[in-house]
């Protein structure tokens, strides 16, 4: 029987303090922003490492704007690799899927993630045409 994912979330919380429920939760949600925007007509989609982080920052954008990279570290998502490692932390616990040539490590080699959540009020990029 699979678990619930309050369930599961409650473990990866006692196993790794540094990320709150909020940061799964977030990352659930995430998750589907990202499907919608990157996966819209397929049957069974499937995200790349990059496609997930900016899909993610865009969500965290939308839903917190400039206090996006506040919210974010409060919850313990402070870098590309953070995210990374609740996505594994997810796969872990059987909560998210993974294929073939997905890793954790992909996560290290996007971009800086206060760059990428302040570049919307820094002029430096219009997070809609990057994505």
């Amino acid at each position: 029987m699979k678990q619930s994912f309050e369930h599961a979330v409650a473990i990866l919380v006692e196993r790794y303090p540094e990320y709150t429920e909020e940061a799964y939760e977030f990352m659930r949600t995430a998750l589907d922003s990202a499907v919608e925007r990157f996966c819209k007509n397929d049957k069974q989609p499937h995200l790349s490492a990059r496609e997930l982080y900016m899909g993610a920052c865009a969500y965290a954008l939308e839903e917190y704007g400039p206090l996006a990279a506040d919210v974010l570290s409060f919850w313990g998502l402070n870098t590309s690799g953070d995210f990374g490692n609740v996505v594994y932390n997810l796969i872990e616990v059987g909560i998210f899927g993974k294929q073939k040539g997905d890793s954790r490590e992909q996560f290290d080699e996007l971009p800086d993630l206060s760059s990428v959540l302040n570049a919307p009020y820094d002029g430096s990029v219009d997070m809609h045409t990057e994505l």
